[in-house]
């Protein structure tokens, strides 16, 4: 897949219709890592108002796309498949934006093992997560 190509389809995941309902934005995806953002939105918070936390669905969903972009930012994918996520919850996300730091840690002929960090508008860690993925 010419880089062109692949830089179009790593922009493409935010137009998938989960991803634009949680607002993700892929602020980049080069060489095995990618950085994405998820802007504030009510929609995405646990019961309790505004001052809710941010639902674990949702982090986890932003640790998978972080992934998802980071593992497709390597010039020999050309299909992937989540085939794990382990999300580990440490610390609260109240009214603000995450962003989640993916890095590929491996990647081997059909499978990739990606840690992810998610972090809150304060810089304050509310996620970690460990990400395999099956790719061709």
């Amino acid at each position: 897949m010419a880089d062109q190509d692949r830089s179009r389809f790593i922009k493409s995941l935010e137009a998938a219709p989960f991803a634009a309902m949680l607002g993700l934005k892929i602020e980049s995806a080069f060489d095995g890592a990618a950085t994405v953002r998820m802007p504030f939105n009510l929609h995405n918070l646990n019961e309790g108002g505004p001052k809710a936390p941010i639902h674990g669905g949702a982090i986890a969903a932003l640790a998978d796309i972080a992934a998802c972009a980071a593992v497709w930012s390597l010039a020999a994918t050309t299909r992937s498949a989540t085939i794990s996520i382990t999300v580990n919850y440490t610390g609260f996300a109240v009214n603000s934006d995450l962003v989640a730091r993916a890095k590929v840690k491996r990647a081997g002929k059909r499978i990739a093992s990606l840690d992810v960090e998610v972090f809150d508008a304060a810089d304050a860690l509310i996620a970690d997560a460990l990400v395999t993925y099956k790719i061709a």
